[in-house]
C-alpha cells in the first residue's frame, strides 16, 4: 500500500463526535460575545458578518502559525501523527506471517515466538542468538555465555574474564563465536575447548562461512576484515575494512561478503586460491545508494542475491525511511517501502519470501512480501507484548528468524 492510499485512507473516516464538538464550541464562542455584550444569543437572527470576521481572524492565525518556525514543527508533528503506522494493524501478534520462529530481545531478556504467536521469556540474558536448525539458544549476560534451549532449559555456561557480546552460532552447528571485551573467542557447541583467536577486535559481530566450514570473518583491530580457520587459528584472507563498518555478513554460497557502514554498503568477492589453501578478498564494489541516505540496516536474502538496506532521508526535523531492495550483482534496485518517521530494523523471513520491518515509533511491525505484490501484514502493540507485566515497554529488537534447513549439529 503506497504513501497516497494511506493518506486517502486516514482522511476519509470522520472524526468521532466531530459535528458534536463543533456545535458545542461555536456556542461557546457565542455565550462568550453574549457575556462581553457584543452579540446576541444563539439563533436570535443576528448578521453573519461578525461569525465570518471571527472565521477571518482565525485563518490568519493558523496561516501565520504555519508559515513561522514553529508551524514548521508543528507541521512535521501533524504530519508524524496521521503518517505513523499501518492503519488497522492487527492487534496482538497471533501467528507469524510465512512461518518459523523469531527470537526477540526485549528488556526482560530474549523471548522465543512460535509460529501461532506463542511466546516465551527465557531468562534475564542481555543478547541471544539461534543455532542453525533452532534447537538450541546462545545467550549472553555479563561475563556469562550459555547455551539453553528454546523452552528455557539450560544446557551449559562458562565465565569470562570480560563483558560476553556478539554470540554466533556456527552454520554446522559444532561451534560460537563470541567476543569477551575486545578479545573473539571460540568454543565447541557442548561448552569445551574455549580458547581465544584474537585479543583485539573492533566492536562488529563475527560472521561464519555459511558452508559449513570453520572459517570465521571479523573486523580485527585497525580496520581489517579477516577470515581466520578456527580448527587451526591460521590466517585465510585479509583486506581492509570498510571505514565506520558496523556490520559484516557473509552471504550464503561463500562467494560474497558484505560490509555496511552508516553511509555505504558494499560487497566484496572471495576469491578461492586452491594451491595455497586461501582466500583471496577481492577489490569492493558499492551498493548503490540514494543520495545522502542514511544507512539504519541492512541484510543479505537467505540466497545471497539480494541486499535488502532500511535506509533514512531527509532532516532530522523530518526524517523518512526508505526500505531498499538491490541486487548483489550490481544489478537493479527498487523501493519495497516508504515512509515518514523513523523504522529501526529488518529481517529476512527463512525461505527469504518477506521482510520483517520494526516501526518503534507507530509500536508496530511490517510483515511485508519481499516481491512487493500482496498484503502487508501489520502488527500493533509490539512493545507491550513483549513486556510482562506491562513493565519497561521499551520497543524490542530482532535478534533472528530462524531457521534456514541446515545439516550438522544444533
Amino acid at each position: 500500500m503506497n504513501e497516497e492510499r494511506l493518506r486517502s485512507l486516514l482522511r476519509e473516516p470522520p472524526i468521532p463526535g466531530g459535528e458534536e464538538a463543533e456545535r458545542r464550541g461555536l456556542e461557546m464562542v457565542e455565550a462568550s460575545f453574549a457575556e462581553r455584550g457584543g452579540a446576541e444569543p444563539p439563533g436570535a437572527g443576528r448578521p453573519a458578518l461578525p461569525r465570518l470576521a471571527m472565521a477571518l481572524a482565525i485563518a490568519t492565525v493558523v496561516a501565520a502559525l504555519l508559515l513561522s518556525a514553529a508551524g514548521a514543527a508543528v507541521r512535521n508533528w501533524v504530519d508524524d501523527v496521521f503518517t505513523a503506522g499501518v492503519p488497522d494493524a492487527e492487534p496482538s501478534l497471533t501467528e507469524i506471517p510465512g512461518g518459523g520462529r523469531l527470537l526477540v530481545q526485549s528488556a526482560a531478556g530474549p523471548w522465543v515466538v512460535q509460529p501461532d504467536g506463542s511466546r516465551r521469556l527465557l531468562g534475564h540474558y542481555r543478547e541471544a542468538t539461534w543455532s542453525p536448525r533452532g534447537l538450541f539458544v546462545a545467550v549472553a549476560s555479563g561475563r556469562t555465555l550459555s547455551a539453553i534451549e528454546p523452552d528455557g532449559t539450560p544446557r551449559w555456561s562458562i565465565s569470562a574474564s570480560a563483558a560476553v557480546g556478539e554470540p554466533r552460532w556456527s552454520p554446522s552447528g559444532f561451534r560460537i563465536a563470541y567476543r569477551s571485551g575486545a578479545t573473539l573467542r571460540v568454543i565447541a557447541a557442548d561448552g569445551s575447548g574455549d580458547g581465544s583467536l584474537d585479543p583485539q577486535t573492533e566492536s562488529v559481530s563475527p560472521v561464519w562461512s555459511p558452508q559449513g566450514l570453520a572459517l570465521l570473518a571479523y573486523v580485527g583491530s585497525g580496520g581489517t576484515v579477516r577470515i581466520v580457520d578456527t580448527d587451526s587459528a591460521a590466517p585465510v584472507g585479509s583486506a581492509p575494512a570498510l571505514p565506520g563498518i558496523r556490520e559484516l555478513e557473509w552471504a550464503a554460497g561463500g562467494s560474497t561478503l558484505l560490509e555496511a557502514s552508516g553511509s555505504r554498503l558494499r560487497l566484496r568477492q572471495l576469491i578461492v586460491y586452491k594451491l595455497r589453501d586461501q582466500l583471496g578478498i577481492g577489490s569492493p564494489r558499492d551498493v548503490p545508494l540514494p543520495a545522502g541516505a542514511r544507512i539504519r540496516d541492512a541484510a543479505l536474502s537467505p540466497d545471497g542475491n539480494t541486499v535488502a538496506a532500511l535506509l533514512t532521508t531527509g532532516s532530522a526535523g523530518s526524517p523518512r525511511s526508505v526500505v531498499v531492495l538491490a541486487d548483489a550483482d550490481g544489478g537493479a534496485r527498487q523501493v519495497l517501502f516508504n515512509t515518514p518517521g523513523r523504522l529501526s530494523e529488518l529481517a529476512w523471513s527463512p525461505d527469504g519470501g518477506r521482510l520483517l520491518i520494526a516501526w518503534p515509533d507507530a509500536d508496530q511491525w511490517l510483515f511485508i512480501p519481499a516481491e512487493g505484490r500482496g498484503r502487508v501484514h501489520a502488527i500493533g502493540d509490539i512493545a507491550a507484548q513483549f513486556s510482562p507485566g506491562g513493565r519497561d515497554a521499551a520497543f524490542p529488537r530482532i535478534e533472528g528468524w530462524c531457521c534456514v534447513a541446515t545439516t550438522g549439529g544444533g
